[in-house]
């Protein structure tokens, strides 16, 4: 069975968290530049299979766009237009990088520039936990 992968997309980097192929564990996977996202998706698709991708939308509190949320489209256009096959669905990320920043420290790592791409990775955890929740009340 394909996997799915969430992304949380930044403007430098996004990370990146996978399900196993039974659809049962979700664990952070790995942080890249943003700028490699569709060469990883690829390398991604062709090692594992991606059944899914769930990426996260960064909505703002308020109603207008935001500089994160249009390049977060622009990526989702470009792998669309490189992924036909893959099916994609946005959910709302706000507040994902904080929850992961907490998680992260809750497991007694202080993070630092070395390990900052933790937050991404947990984040794109937590974008994936939050869709599962929600698939399965449907």
């Amino acid at each position: 069975m394909p996997i799915y992968l969430a992304l949380d997309i930044g403007k430098k980097r996004t990370g990146i968290a996978r399900s196993d192929h039974m659809g049962i564990v979700i664990k952070p996977f790995k942080t890249i530049f943003t700028e490699n996202l569709i060469q990883e998706l690829g390398k991604i698709d062709e090692e594992l299979g991606i059944e899914k991708l769930i990426i996260g939308e960064p909505i703002n509190i308020g109603d207008g766009n935001n500089e994160a949320l249009t390049n977060v489209r622009e990526q989702v256009h470009l792998i669309q237009q490189s992924f036909n096959k893959i099916k994609i669905e946005l959910i709302d990320e706000r507040f994902t990088s904080k929850e992961a920043e907490a998680i992260i420290k809750q497991k007694g790592i202080f993070i630092n520039k070395e390990n900052k791409e933790l937050i991404d990775q947990y984040a794109a955890a937590i974008i994936l936990e939050t869709y599962w929740q929600f698939k399965k009340n449907d």
